[in-house]
């Protein structure tokens, strides 16, 4: 019986035993690759100059991408805020706008650049200060682009970072506000089963001094028996342990009050209530009817109300209008 063996083919057919011949197909698919995508990113800005609602009805450029490349919505946003960074678009009055980072997009089409770098170098040109002219900022540009063929992307974020320090040392051309403190949150709110959820978001010395109590308190029990709750339910028990602590406690804090609020309040007067009968009626009959009924009539006697009790009115002979004459 013989045995044939069959040799291994590698993919695309390229020869083994050849470390370069390998390295320089593999820089080449990429660099071809990175091309199409950056085509793919001349398309979106076309389409956003077009307005992506007109052609295809969405309302952003992002979520229409999402949908047709079918990536995450954070990808999605990603890719078209690199494209329209890297490319001219025109503007629905006609107006051309220029892209942020034009020697970075020129690269990007010939497939030399990396997405990594191309964000780097994106996120340093939009921080420039207008102040910078625009001789300083394309020789900016041009370091960092000829970092990014070359260098990693952290690379260039530390040349991005120098580039700043030189032409912005005051820091003046950033944007951001300046950072405020975060405050501790936490929310707490009782769900349809009676059972309360409850999730924060607090400061690092709050949340030690939490830490602090709940770990002493969400040990095992110190009994024989082994103590058969989670992590979880332990820390669940040492919170309500505590809980109970500070309910218990001394000086338990009264609710705060409004500074406005006056101590003493007038009581509110009892409501007059309207007879018995005319809010019955009131309340049976449609508007229209109660007014139909309630509209006074010349000769009939009308029903008035005087200390609960109804009297009958007749009609008085001296207010009376005088009867109309007979005609023969």
């Amino acid at each position: 019986m013989t045995s044939t063996n069959t040799s291994k083919t590698f993919p695309l057919n390229l020869p083994e035993g050849d470390p370069e011949l390998l390295l320089d197909e593999l820089q080449t698919r990429l660099r071809e690759g990175r091309r199409l995508f950056a085509e793919v990113g001349q398309i979106l800005a076309e389409i956003e100059s077009r307005g992506v609602r007109e052609l295809y009805g969405y309302n952003s450029l992002a979520v229409f991408y999402e949908h047709v490349a079918r990536v995450p919505r954070a990808e999605a946003q990603k890719v078209t805020g690199r494209a329209l960074a890297l490319n001219s678009r025109r503007t629905r009055d006609g107006t051309s706008t220029p892209p942020v980072a034009p020697l970075t997009g020129a690269a990007a089409a010939t497939g030399a650049l990396a997405e990594g770098g191309i964000d780097r170098i994106v996120k340093v040109m939009r921080r420039l200060p207008e102040h910078v002219t625009a001789s300083a900022r394309f020789d900016a540009e041009k370091v960092l682009v000829d970092l990014a063929g070359v260098a990693r992307p952290r690379d260039v974020t530390i040349a991005g970072t120098d580039l700043l320090a030189h032409l912005d040392p005051e820091g003046n051309g950033s944007k951001d506000p300046a950072p405020k403190t975060p405050r501790s949150e936490f929310w707490l709110r009782q769900k349809r089963t009676g059972r309360w959820d409850m999730r924060g978001d607090l400061d690092p010395e709050t949340g030690a001094r939490l830490n602090a109590l709940l770990v002493p308190l969400s040990h095992p029990a110190p009994n024989p028996e082994p103590d058969d709750r989670t992590p979880a339910e332990r820390r669940g028990d040492a919170f309500a342990e505590i809980v109970d602590l500070a309910e218990g406690g001394p000086e338990i804090p009264l609710p705060r009050r409004n500074s406005e609020q006056v101590d003493e309040r007038p009581k509110p007067t009892k409501p007059v209530e309207k007879p018995e009968s005319s809010r019955d009626v009131a309340h049976i009959r449609p508007p229209r009817w109660w007014a139909r009924l309630s509209r006074p009539r010349t000769g009939v006697k009308t029903p008035l109300e005087v200390d609960d009790r109804t009297v009958v009115q007749l009609p008085d002979e001296r207010t009376a209008p005088p009867p109309e004459p007979k005609t023969a």
